[in-house]
């Protein structure tokens, strides 16, 4: 599946899908963190597959990313791939340059801490949610 809701998936069940879908590609990084979507479609054993887990770049800059990445000696991107690892979800970055492929790589090495993860979570403002559910009732209609 792609961007399917909660209201989706269980519109496929009432439908009576016999084979249901195990992997559900969504945005997932600490700017668009939909926990509740996550922790109900990984209850329901569907893996979550970010997409934008970088956010296409734009939010590099961020201080509490820097100041993350800076603790472990390594890049914003690294940090916002570790972040998306350890909420248990498939990340998968682009990029077509191949320094970048190795670095986003390497997000294994280190674990961030309780803490940590909390501040990052904290990166998701009400106005990023209101903005993705004006979105996708658009998309709906």
């Amino acid at each position: 599946m792609s961007n399917y809701a909660v209201e989706d998936y269980d519109e496929m069940i009432e439908a009576g899908i016999k084979v249901l879908p195990s992997i559900n590609q969504i945005e997932i990084n600490p700017f668009l963190y939909r926990q509740n979507t996550i922790n109900y479609f990984q209850q329901k054993g569907v893996v979550m597959q970010s997409y934008r887990s970088l956010r296409d770049g734009k939010a590099f800059e961020d201080p509490t990313l820097m100041k993350v990445a800076k603790k472990y000696g390594k890049s914003t991107a690294q940090i916002l791939g570790r972040w998306c690892v350890q909420k248990g979800c498939v990340y998968i970055p682009k990029s077509v340059k191949k320094e970048r492929m190795e670095e986003n790589a390497l997000v294994f090495d280190f674990e961030l801490s309780d803490d940590e993860m909390k501040e990052l979570d904290g990166l998701t403002t009400s106005d990023a949610i209101e903005k993705f559910k004006g979105l996708y009732r658009k998309c709906g209609e």
